[in-house]
């Protein structure tokens, strides 16, 4: 892209608000940065992921940034909105990589005006955008603010009035999308083909697991795990008690029958959960599945406050990918321990990541009655989680650490924005590499004990740690 300039006049201001420096200034947009050429000065160098808010105010810009500073920017006289609007736009693209948004692009270029109401009515944000489709959820990119992002199965009901297009989501929110122009049917077109592709798709899922099932029985399993949701076993039982049991054949298939068989054990059955998920590259990533394994005390119902989460790829995405690779990571950099670590997860190909339901005093004080409700909030909650990260491990598990070298980034500034990242870190004691059945056995179990044993939530397990 050719890189926009303008004429600015900027005031650097310090946390208190205090003027730093001030002055006139060339701004200079690129693909990533905004660089000010200070006249009578020395330049300054601002990424987009360094501006964690924008405002607007009596034609004055204002930047505010990871510093604590606050940049504000003025006398752009007529090239101000068309500057603003650039600003914004530059972020954007720079935030869809960023808060994990980025998969297959469907379609793109759709210009619309946009209200977003809250569940109480209430707008949230309204104005200029453009949509994006994408396999999974349709991206608004508003003129004047960041990325929004519906996925597809969160949308219950579809409507239109004259030339404008609702969409009502599963948790009261209403997205009106009006000023299409000629590409109002199109759009409503895409979007319809976009919803249907994902009911197809979760349906050819189940009916290649069960392929007695009849069409009534393959919806109604689908609507309960579309998209990657994971559903309880005892709703799934209620519809087909097939799918558990072709599922087991799957997971013999993954290699993975040793550990089903000892995690399952220690789980109470009607509370595990089973989602399939396809990869966020679509056919060159395939199909994978991933379960919860909620734990309970031997010999009672009262949950351990420990939750495993089990993912692999499936054979039929093996064979569509003979080369499918576990998820990229690069933390084997970060340390020695790490290294050894993700070597083994590389050899591998697969890893079990364990969470806690509650904190850990919140877990000692609470009765049986209410564990059992707060696990039925970290299922529904954990799904929603995943979604809202799409799927993405890597940003879960790595250390805080680890996130400070340059190469993370973008999993930092995820982290930052994202409450949905932060909770399932908070949440995370720990992932056990599958090495040999042996060594997982092991490593589990000293998880376990490790989690019982700790009071402080910010403990992680650590293999070999004392």
């Amino acid at each position: 892209m050719i890189p926009v300039e303008a004429a600015v006049n900027y005031k650097l201001r310090d946390q208190e608000f205090n003027v730093k420096s001030e002055g006139e200034a060339k701004a200079i947009l690129d693909k990533q940065y905004i660089t000010l050429i200070v006249r009578f000065g020395e330049p300054r160098l601002f990424s987009y992921t360094d501006i964690v808010g924008i405002s607007e105010q009596e034609y004055t810009i204002k930047l505010f940034l990871t510093s604590n500073e606050t940049l504000d920017l003025s006398g752009l006289g007529y090239q101000y909105e068309d500057f603003l609007s650039e600003v914004f736009r530059l972020r954007n693209e720079i935030l869809l990589k960023y808060m994990l948004m980025e998969e297959s692009l469907m379609e793109a270029g759709f210009n619309a005006q946009f209200s977003w109401f809250d569940s109480k009515g209430q707008i949230n944000q309204s104005g200029n955008c453009e949509l994006r489709l994408y396999e999974t959820a349709l991206l608004i990119l508003p003129q004047k603010n960041e990325p929004i992002r519906v996925p597809y199965c969160y949308v219950s009901q579809t409507s239109k009035m004259e030339y404008t297009l609702v969409l009502t989501t599963e948790f009261g929110e209403r997205f009106e999308f009006s000023k299409l122009g000629d590409k109002f049917d199109a759009f409503g077109k895409s979007l319809s083909d976009a919803f249907n592709e994902m009911m197809l798709r979760s349906q050819t899922i189940i009916k290649e697991m069960i392929p007695e099932a009849d069409p009534l029985k393959t919806y109604k399993l689908a609507t309960l795990m579309k998209d990657g949701r994971a559903a309880r076993r005892k709703d799934i039982d209620a519809l087909s008690t097939d799918l558990w049991r072709r599922l087991t054949k799957r997971i013999v298939e993954a290699g993975l029958d040793q550990e089903y068989i000892f995690l399952d054990a220690m789980a109470l059955k009607d509370q595990e959960c089973v989602g399939v998920k396809r990869g966020l590259m679509g056919d060159l990533t395939g199909d994978y599945i991933w379960l919860l394994f909620p734990f309970f005390s031997s010999g009672s119902n009262r949950p351990v406050n420990a939750v495993g989460l089990e993912a692999f790829l499936t054979s039929a995405s093996n064979e569509k990918r003979p080369e499918a690779q576990p998820e990229k990571n690069d933390a084997n950099e970060a340390s020695k321990e790490e290294d050894k670590e993700e070597k083994s997860a590389t050899a591998s190909g697969k890893a079990t990541y364990f969470f806690r339901i509650l904190g850990r005093q919140a877990y000692a004080q609470a009765n049986d009655e209410e564990l059992r409700i707060e696990l039925d909030n970290f299922v529904r909650n954990t799904n929603h989680y995943m979604i809202d990260i799409n799927f993405r491990r890597e940003p879960i598990y790595l250390s805080d650490d680890s996130l400070d070298d340059p190469k993370y980034t973008q999993y930092r500034f995820a982290v930052a924005k994202m409450p949905s990242l932060r909770v399932l870190r908070n949440l995370f004691i720990g992932r056990v590499i599958h090495a040999s059945f042996d060594q997982w056995k092991t490593d589990v179990t000293d998880l376990l004990d490790f989690n019982a044993k700790s009071k402080d939530d910010s403990a992680k397990w650590k293999k070999g740690a004392e």
